[in-house]
């Protein structure tokens, strides 16, 4: 599970029940929708119900009554239902989740069963075309190629039953509010709880469902894939009625670890090993599953994948076709603006560690005991073997290395922020050649320095309020090349967005050095290039001192981007003045004399709507709290820097 601790636990661990009846018993029902347009959709309920004898029954729903009659035994028949003007089921920041609810009454004398189907009318493709570099792999929903936003998801607890229904209510939560519309569910954790399903309906998160297995290789064995075989029947079986179900994939890792991890020079296999580790690795996720797939859903709902990523990251072909898990940056140790220049076609997997949350890192502590980078509990949870060396190198590239543990949390927060940033950005600029950006990962199973953005408790680190703004619908982005600086909007909005964008030039004490304003048109589900500009724009200000202020106005809607010119350790930052006003217990206005970069809200038992951001001169803005405001810390980056800019 990422930097999960090692557990070893064996336990039945979901209800336990004992199902009884008399005449019925209502195997299956599910759905399948075989027409949808904008007039009309056709759906049919198809059941499988075990009578004890030959009989009818009547199926009350919809105001509907239908005989049906059942021999004994096993019965499948279906029933059509026609939806009139059907309102359409849209992810997360596309349109609403309207959720058709049925009640089916199956009745057979004195006898009855009753069983409810929630569902959405959508359509979802994988597409996958062959281009001049390769293929594409994108999601057409409702036939409209869709941008996805997202991230990995892990059990939220090394033991799983403590997981209550509030935390899968709030991890869902937080990922729509970060604007997400998937969430792939980890090959290497658990098949979730209905309960997640059904939020992930209702809040309009498709989900890329991985079968539980991972970065290993599996038994080949009769026992063993007949296991696999009745684990995937029963598995498809419960989730194949959610709406947000939106790829079935194989395993996780298992075809790149066979390809370029170098296992069979590892472990000394023979050719003749080899070949059936191989042979038995075929069975299961290029015919076992796949088979079962096809026996039980509709071809419209049958999006099989077999592996993720379909090639390894170290492969140029990784970058031109299929799903990519780059870790170049991290394991690699490239630097961020790698992720500049290698964008796949689809990001799977990616990311880059931060410290949780101080609250969370308290809650490791006792009081007594000093917070302490080099203390053995900090140490005790960080899983990776090189984690602190790998921070340490990428923080002296980019910041001024703090020495006081609360600066260096908030610092290793802003790193990983940062880099995900780089990346999600480079991938939405390229879009359509790139269309998803799932990094690694969301969430954690124990408090621990990890690639989460949600922390174990829930609480959004740095990276989880970037993201929200990286995945906005309408993105600012600059990508430089050299001295060059190429401006795009990025729009996600199923409308085309007509206005004005205006450039300037802006010191940290607010002068403004150099305008410019452009009208532009930029189409919906699109990315647009719309300006270049080169260092000629600074006209003598220093771009230690100054960034370039983006602002669109379309429609009444306003959107803006600060870009600085250098890394945050060469800014030439000043301290500000930080002024807050009181608007109610969780509401406050904050402005500042001079840059405020990074400016970080901290209240442990509070969560803000925004955070970690820039603040400039001669702006204001208004910041909410879940909570009421109680022991509110103000840090910026200019506190972190120390001797060097005092």
């Amino acid at each position: 599970m990422g930097l999960g601790i090692r557990l070893t636990t064996v336990a039945i661990y979901k209800p336990i029940e004992l199902i009884s009846w008399n005449n019925l018993k209502l195997n299956d029902l599910s759905y399948e929708i075989i027409k949808l347009d904008k007039n009309q959709a056709k759906v049919k309920f198809k059941f499988i119900i075990q009578s004890e004898q030959n009989t009818a029954v009547e199926i009350n729903f919809n105001q509907k009554i239908i005989t049906q009659k059942l021999t004994k035994g096993i019965n499948h028949f279906s029933i059509d239902e026609t939806i009139h003007n059907p309102k359409l089921w849209w992810p997360n920041g596309m349109g609403k989740q309207y959720l058709y609810d049925y009640q089916f009454k199956i009745k057979q004398g004195n006898e009855q069963i009753s069983k409810y189907l929630k569902f959405g009318l959508r359509t979802i493709e994988l597409v996958q075309e062959k281009d001049e570099v390769g293929s594409r792999f994108y999601f057409k929903v409702n036939g409209i190629p869709t941008y996805m936003k997202g991230a990995n998801y892990i059990p939220q607890d090394n033991f799983v039953s403590r997981v209550s229904k509030n935390d899968y209510e709030k991890l869902i939560n937080s990922s729509v509010e970060a604007n997400m519309n998937m969430i792939r569910i980890w090959g290497g954790g658990i098949y979730e709880d209905d309960y997640f399903y059904e939020l992930c309906d209702e809040k309009g998160l498709l989900v890329w469902q991985d079968f539980m297995y991972a970065c290993a290789f599996y038994p080949g064995d009769q026992d063993f894939l007949n296991n696999v075989k009745q684990e995937t029947i029963d598995q498809v079986n419960r989730l194949k009625n959610h709406t947000s179900i939106a790829l079935w994939c194989g395993n996780n890792e298992i075809d790149e670890a066979w390809k370029n991890w170098g296992y069979q020079k590892q472990m000394g296999w023979s050719k003749q090993d080899s070949l059936s580790i191989w042979k038995d690795y075929q069975t299961t996720f290029h015919h076992i599953i796949p088979n079962v797939l096809d026996s039980i859903l509709p071809k419209s709902e049958n999006r099989y994948w077999p592996s993720s990523p379909s090639i390894g990251w170290r492969r140029k072909e990784s970058l031109t076709q299929g799903d990519s898990h780059y870790w170049g940056v991290w394991w690699g140790m490239e630097p961020f603006e790698t992720y500049e220049k290698k964008v796949p076609r689809f990001a799977s997997e990616y990311g880059f560690q931060g410290m949780p949350t101080l609250k969370t890192v308290k809650s490791m502590f006792s009081e007594k005991d000093t917070l302490s980078k080099n203390s053995a509990i900090i140490l005790a949870h960080q899983k990776h073997p090189k984690g602190w060396e790998t921070i340490n190198e990428y923080m002296q590239r980019d910041y001024v290395v703090p020495t006081d543990f609360v600066q260096y949390n908030y610092v290793s927060q802003l790193l990983q922020a940062r880099g995900i940033q780089l990346a999600i950005e480079a991938h939405r600029r390229a879009k359509p050649y790139n269309m998803g950006s799932l990094y690694w990962q969301l969430n954690d199973v124990w408090p621990v320095t990890s690639w989460s953005s949600l922390d174990k408790l829930g609480n959004w680190k740095a990276l989880h309020y970037q993201v929200k703004r990286s995945f906005e619908n309408v993105l600012i982005s600059v990508e430089k090349e050299e001295n060059v600086y190429k401006i795009y909007i990025v729009n996600d909005l199923l409308k085309d967005l007509k206005g004005k964008v205006k450039f300037s030039v802006v010191d940290f004490n607010g002068n403004t050095h150099w305008t410019n304003d452009k009208d532009v048109i930029i189409l919906s589900n699109s990315s647009t290039k719309i300006m270049e500009l080169t260092d000629e724009i600074l006209k003598g200000s220093s771009s230690t001192k100054a960034f370039l202020r983006i602002e669109f106005e379309s429609n009444g809607e306003k959107y803006s981007r600060n870009y600085f010119f250098e890394k945050p350790k060469d800014l030439a930052l000043t301290k500000s003045t930080i002024k807050i006003k009181k608007i109610s217990h969780n509401q406050f206005e904050i402005s500042t004399n001079v840059l405020a970069k990074d400016v970080y809200l901290l209240d442990e038992n509070n969560q803000f709507d925004d955070n970690f951001f820039d603040l400039i001169p001669n702006e204001s803005r208004i910041i909410s709290g879940k909570n009421t405001i109680q022991n509110l810390k103000i840090y910026s980056l200019y506190d972190t820097m120390n001797v060097k800019n005092q």
